[in-house]
């Protein structure tokens, strides 16, 4: 079976009841002769209640276009609050993301465009990473740092296209994090593709 099936019957039911019914109200007031003046006034109140019923849809469109003319795109790393994830698909009116723990969530577009997310990819197709490293206390740091960095410069830098999967400009660098209960706090900082 088609997953997409019963939303489409779903939408047809509602769209086919809304034609019925205004069919039916159409030939109601044609019936009862309702003077044209009369209708046309209605028809004015109802179509400006139908604006500010759409004014969401309407946001969430120019938001939409908005975001597709630069701002994002599918493949994009995303942090949108305590959110992070790839954007999976964008549209006209939702952007969808699979979080790091394969989570899958949506956003209207217009809460996204709000909420000032932060594009991690977008500038060079990078994101940086620390990894935590923890040292044991009265270890030569200095040393510890080193093997890290040698081990690290002698890893595969390329991608199966032969693209560099650590950035060149930035390389590795080991940095002190804190004291911690038992280790001195060191992390690993790259920017990966």
């Amino acid at each position: 079976t088609d997953p997409n099936g019963p939303s489409n019957i779903t939408l047809a039911n509602n769209v086919i009841a809304i034609i019925v019914w205004g069919i039916y109200v159409i030939f109601a007031l044609v019936l009862l002769q309702v003077p044209r003046s009369g209708i046309s006034i209605v028809m004015a109140g109802l179509a400006t209640g139908l604006c500010f019923a759409m004014k969401d849809i309407l946001e969430n469109f120019v938001y939409g276009i908005t975001l597709m003319t630069g701002r994002l795109r599918v493949g994009d790393y995303i942090e949108c609050g305590a959110i992070q994830g790839k954007v999976e698909s964008l549209n006209y009116q939702s952007t969808q993301i699979v979080t790091l723990d394969g989570s899958v969530i949506t956003f209207q577009n217009a809460t996204l465009f709000r909420n000032n997310f932060k594009n991690m990819t977008r500038n060079h197709g990078y994101v940086m990473v620390k990894i935590p490293v923890g040292v044991a206390y009265g270890t030569n740091v200095d040393s510890v740092r080193g093997m890290l960095l040698q081990s690290l410069n002698e890893l595969p830098m390329k991608n199966a296209v032969g693209k560099n999967m650590i950035d060149q400009k930035q390389g590795f660098s080991v940095l002190f994090a804190d004291f911690g209960e038992s280790s001195v706090d060191l992390f690993v900082v790259c920017w990966v593709l």
